[in-house]
């Protein structure tokens, strides 16, 4: 795995890469709220020989601080599709964990049939048909850090 970085007006990200196979989708890795790109170091270990990986630390965590916390999940969703166009990756398998499922949501919300699927841990559906209110209520707690719902 190789570390890259992606500059933003609001600071870098750090995510680690390994080019395996160009043709078969590569397992994206979006670790939650408060964790870094080792949440998923045993799941990269184990796939990192037979497909290509990509993990990162999404702003604000991990190696991707310091970082100005005025972005929008929507605008994390747009910095993820521009580092996988960088790396000329499509299409992505998205695996996200609590947050950052719903990164991997707001990115195949923005990027229709750009992901080649999606695997939520831990992490409940956007759309409000299908959340309670007391999850509502709990993701709006998190609303000044990350500004889910506008």
């Amino acid at each position: 795995m190789t570390e890259r970085i992606y500059h933003t007006p609001s600071g870098d990200i750090h995510y680690w890469f390994n080019q395996v196979y160009e043709s078969q989708p590569t397992l994206v890795f979006l670790p939650g709220l408060t964790a870094d790109h080792r949440l998923f170091d045993k799941q990269v270990e184990y796939f990192a020989a037979d497909y290509s990986v990509l993990v990162w630390d999404a702003p604000a965590h991990g190696h991707s601080r310091p970082f100005t916390l005025d972005f929008s999940l929507a605008q994390e969703a747009i910095w993820l599709h521009e580092i996988l166009a960088k790396e000329h990756i499509t299409p992505p398998v998205l695996i996200g964990q609590s947050m950052g499922g719903y990164v991997a949501q707001a990115f195949m919300e923005q990027f229709p049939n750009e992901a080649a699927g999606f695997i939520a841990i831990d992490s409940a559906p956007l759309q409000r048909q299908y959340v309670t209110a007391f999850e509502i209520w709990a993701l709006r707690q998190a609303e000044g850090f990350y500004r889910i719902y506008p």
